[in-house]
C-alpha cells in the first residue's frame, strides 16, 4: 500500500534482536509514513536487544504481549513499549467463550 500520511503497523509473531523491524521501518518513513508502530506476540529480545527501541523516535508504539515475562519486566513502563495481556483471550478460550465453538 501507500504509506504516505498513514500510521503503519508492522506485525510479527516473534522478535529477537529487532533488526528486521528496524529495517522495515526505514522505507516506510522514507515513503512518508506519518507514524510507524510495531506489534509482536513474543518479544524475546535476548541480551537486552530491546534497548535499540528505547528513545527511538522512528517507532511510535511497540506493543508486545506478556508471553515472555522477563521481557515484560524489562520494558514495562518504558516508551515506546506497551504490554498487552493474553489472559482475557486465554480465559475466554478456556471457558468456551470463543467464537469458534
Amino acid at each position: 500500500g501507500e504509506p504516505t500520511g498513514c500510521h503503519c503497523v508492522i506485525v510479527d509473531d516473534l522478535v529477537q534482536s529487532g533488526g528486521t523491524l528496524l529495517e522495515c521501518i526505514k522505507p516506510l518513513k522514507e515513503q512518508g509514513a506519518a507514524k510507524v508502530s510495531c506489534y509482536t506476540t513474543h518479544g524475546i529480545f535476548p541480551r537486552e536487544s530491546f534497548n535499540k527501541f528505547l528513545g527511538n523516535d522512528q517507532v511510535h508504539k511497540f506493543w508486545i504481549t506478556d508471553s515472555i515475562p522477563t521481557t515484560v519486566s524489562a520494558v514495562a513502563g518504558q516508551k515506546p513499549f506497551e504490554v498487552l495481556s493474553l489472559a482475557p483471550l486465554l480465559a475466554d478460550y478456556l471457558l468456551g467463550n470463543s467464537q469458534d465453538t
